[in-house]
């Protein structure tokens, strides 16, 4: 099958994936803070992963914040049906390790003088040496600023906040407890029923904000609210991801000015059977062909790059940071599944009933599941022999008098269930990671956003290489030379780049060629 072909077959499926069973989507959220908290945190920046496919679009979604909140309600607009679960940071680690951008720089090549003046020998060194030196090899790596730190072990205090009320505007739909967070799920019986629901619980709503809760309880959104009381200089939140039956291409962004500053970040994974783009907002190509090595602090010139392409288009603009068709499964770091099970392969011992994972969902009445280590003296038949039987050891009998659940002991990656909820639904053959950015100032946050498939279904790898430096003048090989003796004119530094070397055999071919085709004429003239 020709390349062409491929493309426009894969484009097909993107669009297929896209609109069939089209509807707007499920949430973006937005942070609110209790009226009496004198110094609020702010919304610095959102991780976003969104998987598309006609069976269901599912949000994760993780804000990380500045301050140190006594609490807060994250109020993320749903539509019908729409569940909340609770995720893991490995979801993100994982999709960021496949998608990074790293740029390598020039290698430069020299020849050194050497203790004969018939000899050479030929070296490499680092290009980041001040005014001098023979560079190669030198690479930058673009750093998120989510990598340090796990909100999956962050302390959240001990307990998820008091139980929502309602009100005779709002039903409440669905209460439970999940991880660090108590869930609600809310249906406004009117046109300001949620606003009227948040004040009444005790959240201050902001007056710029106030019109955009109430136009999307106008427009037949459901709500669901999440209320947290984060422990101490704890600054991400722990990632949830909402299930929403169906596709939707559009992100309701609208909310996420509540509870953000001048600006916010955003970080956006799409998931899907095709590479897609953003169509409500403008994308704003980076001009790679301007991408150059600063051998003095061995960095490239990206981040200004990146930069001045957010800013374009009065700051509305996303960028695509890369766009790679990936095997989903195998225990490669180049696999999505590889990268995510090398993230919580680590994970220590815990405990969790002996028929659900860890992300199982409490009963619907709201209350609390206490699981209850297991008790090794706890019936006659209980086996000591094998240490390692994790179910054997930590089974307890549920139907006892005492009513301590069935639970058992997992470890690394056991209930981490994230790539198999990625892929449900998906091809495995077609999976596709689009990463985008975007730097929003408040006033961009007005529109919701709506995605497509992208008009070319090709390929933008995130490995860079340039062989520009950022100042044209630099010369690599100037302490080489400065360092060779004056009387040896043969043990000079012959610099070579990796691109002039490619050139130099270039040449090499083409001269080889002419001198062919000269000495055939010959040979016919002859």
């Amino acid at each position: 099958m020709s390349f062409l072909r491929r493309a426009a077959i894969g484009g097909a499926l993107a669009s297929l994936c896209l609109f069939a069973g089209v509807r707007d989507a499920d949430a973006c959220g937005g942070c609110f803070h209790p009226a009496a908290e004198t110094s609020p945190s702010v919304v610095t920046d959102h991780r976003m992963a969104f998987k598309i496919s006609t069976r269901e679009t599912i949000l994760w979604d993780q804000v990380r914040y500045a301050g140190d909140p006594t609490e807060f309600a994250w109020v993320l607009p749903v539509r019908a049906g729409a569940v909340v679960e609770l995720s893991h940071d490995e979801i993100f680690g994982a999709l960021d390790r496949s998608t990074r951008t790293t740029v390598t720089g020039p290698e430069v090549f020299c020849n050194q003088p050497s203790s004969s003046s018939s000899s050479r020998s030929s070296s490499r060194s680092s290009s980041s040496s001040n005014g001098g030196g023979c560079g190669g090899g030198s690479t930058e790596t673009y750093d998120d600023g989510y990598a340090s730190g796990s909100s999956d072990n962050a302390s959240f205090g001990g307990d998820a906040g008091a139980t929502f009320t309602g009100n005779e505007q709002v039903e409440v739909v669905d209460q439970s407890v999940i991880g660090p967070y108590r869930a609600v799920t809310l249906h406004a019986n009117g046109g300001v029923g949620i606003a009227a629901w948040l004040t009444d619980n005790g959240f201050a709503i902001p007056d710029g904000v106030r019109p955009t809760v109430e136009a999307y309880t106008r427009e037949g959104f459901d709500f669901i609210a999440l209320r947290l009381r984060p422990g101490a200089n704890v600054r991400a939140m722990r990632p949830v991801r909402v299930v929403t039956p169906g596709a939707d291409p559009t992100l309701p962004l609208r909310m996420v000015a509540a509870g953000v500053g001048s600006h916010v970040g955003l970080t956006l994974w799409v998931l899907g059977e095709g590479r897609y783009h953003t169509a409500s907002f403008p994308d704003a190509p980076i001009d790679w062909s301007r991408l150059a090595w600063d051998p003095k602090t061995s960095r490239s010139n990206m981040t200004e790059l990146v930069k001045a392409a957010l800013a374009s288009n009065g700051g509305r603009s996303w960028i695509t940071e890369a766009a790679v068709k990936m095997y989903p499964y195998g225990t490669s770091n180049r696999t999505f599944a590889g990268a995510y099970e090398n993230l919580c392969s680590g994970k220590p011992a815990r405990v969790v009933p002996c028929d659900a994972d860890e992300n199982a969902l409490p009963p619907p009445d709201g209350t609390p599941q206490q699981y209850v280590p297991p008790d090794p003296d706890a019936g006659a038949d209980a086996s000591t022999d094998d240490a390692g039987d994790a179910d054997a050891d930590a089974s307890i009998d549920a139907g006892s008098d005492a009513g301590v659940q069935c639970t058992k002991v997992v470890s690394g990656c056991d209930g981490y269930d994230d790539v198999d909820v990625v892929m449900r639904g998906l091809h495995a053959g077609d999976f596709w990671v689009t990463r985008l950015r975007a730097d929003l100032p408040v006033s961009a946050l007005d529109a919701d956003l709506r995605l497509e498939a992208a008009p070319g279904q090709v390929e933008d790898d995130p490995q860079r290489h340039t062989e520009a430096f950022t100042d044209p003048s630099f010369d690599p090989c100037a302490s080489t030379r400065a360092s060779a003796t004056p009387s040896r004119v043969d043990t000079g530094c012959a610099c070579r780049t990796t691109r002039m070397r490619r050139d130099a055999g270039t040449w090499v071919v083409i001269a080889v060629t002419a001198m062919a085709v000269s000495a055939i004429a010959r040979r016919r003239r002859r």
